[in-house]
Formats: structure tokens, C-alpha cells, sequence
């Protein structure tokens, strides 16, 4: 029997992302898939990207101006004229940070024309958009992380002057304007402890307005840059917690939470639908609510306040290894039928 081609948008591998690298290691090993990139077939010019079997979308609908979406938009006419069975997974509410209006067509065709609309979390099926087509939503959430990264046994607390007996409130990932560092810093208030804020930061004008701001917090170290893979791991080992303050206007679901938790690390975020999934089943992470931008400060901080209180008694541990539980327990291959199943023809 042919292997389905299961085509990727917008490519297999990402250096800042391994969702998709990891979905398609997962296809691949159960041995009746073959896996490609979009991008990557339509560098060759051989029309290849137009002649898989199954096309899976992802955050297809945050064109960043007119050429690129004039361009996503061919690529999804064809596909749907040419009847291909189409997987849209949803990440996020809406496209994090803002996008041009034209965007909402993309998304139009993307929820009548899909195949499957695949959510990684309950709260997905809430989305306003989503109501008219939830006979189409099938749920399957998000895999780990574990090996993804290589052990490194780099010194961070070397690297960045911090003492041995602080501990270290971690930040890691892509450092943009809707992440609410400025919620971060305001809430961090804390003389034993050491707030490290990592990733790469844009825009530069962005990156240096948190470089000033950071000037006026004490025991705040700010790294703009990218972390590379060979090094991740040892900032998640030197963390005691990691803290992500997602915004309920467009977070879902969070990458960073299964990073840690896949590294046993818990974390501290608000509780956005992929966070109560995961609380529902294993109290293993800081979970808080704010209905305002002020309330958030003081609800972040109350959040981190209990965490470093249980990490310097060594309670912490409970969450810690409820966390990793958690996701081997939700690993890709604990979920392996049910990610083949999107993909079958």
C-alpha cells in the first residue's frame, strides 16, 4: 500500500519550533506516512508541493503583508480545488501581535474548506469563529519535548554572575511585544531571587526599550538573543521555575509550559485553555487568573512569590515531578493513533 504524503506548511523543521519536526518523526516512524515541507518542495520548482496527498496548515492565516498573503492564498485555492484532504491545526486565539485585516479571508477558507480543524486544547472549541464548524474539531494535544534538545552542561549561573543560593526565575523564548515582559518586570519584586530573561528580543527598537527598562530592576538579568538548541537545556536544569505571562487575548496553548514540564520543571502562567487542560489533570504548575492588566501584576507576583517560597523548602518537587508525569503521560507517543488518524486518507 502507497505511504500518504502528508505535506507540511510551512516546513518540516523550524529552528524555533519543533512541533512539526516532531509530528512528522512521529508519521514517519509508524511507517505509512511520508513527510515533506511545503517551502521546502517549492524551492525545488518541480511542483512537487502541488501533488501530496494531505496538506497540514499551520499558522497560515498571519501573513505579514499583501505579497505573502496573495501567495498563501494561491497555495490554498489550488489545494482545494485540487480536493486534498486539508488539516488546519489552531494555535493560537488570534495571531499573536497583530495582522493585516486580509488575513481574516485565509481563515475563511481555512474553516470551510478543512478536512479537520484540529484544536491541542478543550477551551479551543470556545472560539466565537469555531461554533459553526465543530463537527470538523477534533482534539489532540500537543506532544513533548523530550529529546528534542541535547544535554549540555554549560555553567549559567557562570555565565551570568548569579550566586549559587538564588534561585533562578526563568524566561525563555521569542521576546516580543505581546509576551507582557513589561508585566514581568513590574511584578518581579523579589531581593532573593534572579529574574533570567532570555530569547531572541524584536524588534530591536523593542529589545532596546527592555534593556533600559531592565536597567532600573535589581536582581533582573536581560540576555536578548537566540538561545541555541545545544545550550537549552541547561538553563531549564539551572531554573528553578520558569514564568511565561501569556495574554488571554491570544494565547492557547503554550510551548514553553510542555518544554519545562518535559523537563520536569514547573511553571508559572495564567490559565489559558491549554494550562486548564493540563491542571485538570495533574496540579502540577502555578496556575493563576487576572481579569486586568493591573490585576496581573499582582497575581503574577503572588503566583511566583508561592513558587520560590516552595522551591527554597524543596516543595516545589511535587509539582516538578507531577509535571513530568504529566507529559509522559501525554507524550507524541502515548497520542500516536490519534495523530495518525488526522492524517489518514
Amino acid at each position: 500500500m502507497d505511504k500518504v504524503k502528508v505535506c507540511f506548511y510551512p516546513t518540516c523543521e523550524n529552528a524555533t519550533n519543533h512541533f512539526l519536526a516532531n509530528l512528522a518523526r512521529l508519521l514517519r516512524d509508524e511507517g505509512g506516512f511520508e513527510c515533506s515541507g511545503f517551502l521546502d518542495l517549492a524551492k525545488q520548482k518541480k511542483g512537487e508541493e502541488f501533488r501530496q496527498d494531505v496538506y497540514h496548515f499551520n499558522w497560515f492565516d498571519q501573513s505579514l503583508s499583501l505579497w505573502s498573503f496573495l501567495y498563501r492564498f494561491y497555495i490554498l485555492l489550488r489545494v482545494i480545488f485540487s480536493r486534498k484532504r486539508i488539516v488546519w491545526t489552531i494555535h493560537n486565539t488570534v495571531p499573536h501581535g497583530g495582522v493585516p485585516v486580509y488575513n481574516r479571508i485565509l481563515r475563511a477558507l481555512l474553516l470551510r474548506f478543512s478536512t479537520v480543524i484540529h484544536i491541542m486544547s478543550e477551551g479551543s472549541r470556545e472560539l466565537p469563529y469555531l461554533q459553526p464548524y465543530l463537527h470538523k474539531v477534533v482534539l489532540v494535544p500537543h506532544g513533548d519535548y523530550f529529546g528534542s534538545y541535547p544535554e549540555c552542561d554549560a555553567d549559567i549561573r557562570k555565565k551570568f554572575g548569579i550566586a549559587a543560593d538564588m534561585p533562578i526565575v526563568l524566561f525563555l523564548g521569542a521576546i516580543r511585544p505581546y509576551k507582557n515582559i513589561e508585566v514581568l518586570l513590574d511584578a518581579f519584586d523579589f531581593d532573593d531571587a534572579v529574574l533570567l530573561v532570555c530569547g531572541n528580543a524584536r524588534p530591536k527598537e523593542y529589545s532596546n526599550k527592555l534593556t533600559e527598562s531592565v536597567s532600573g530592576h535589581k536582581n533582573v538579568v536581560f540576555a536578548p538573543g537566540f538561545v541555541p538548541d545545544s545550550e537549552l537545556s541547561a538553563y531549564l536544569r539551572a531554573a528553578s521555575f520558569l514564568v511565561a505571562p501569556y495574554s488571554y487575548d491570544s494565547a492557547l496553548n503554550s510551548g514553553t509550559v510542555l518544554l519545562a514540564c518535559s523537563y520536569g520543571k514547573t511553571v508559572v502562567c495564567p490559565d489559558i485553555a491549554g494550562v486548564r487542560d493540563i491542571q485538570a489533570a495533574s496540579s502540577c504548575l502555578y496556575a493563576y487568573h487576572y481579569d486586568s492588566g493591573e490585576e496581573h501584576v499582582a497575581k503574577l507576583r503572588e503566583a511566583m512569590a508561592r513558587a520560590l517560597a516552595d522551591a527554597r523548602t524543596g516543595t516545589i518537587a511535587a509539582k516538578e515531578s507531577g509535571a513530568l508525569e504529566y507529559m509522559r503521560r501525554n507524550s507524541w507517543d502515548a497520542n500516536r493513533s490519534r495523530w495518525c488518524s488526522l492524517f489518514a486518507r
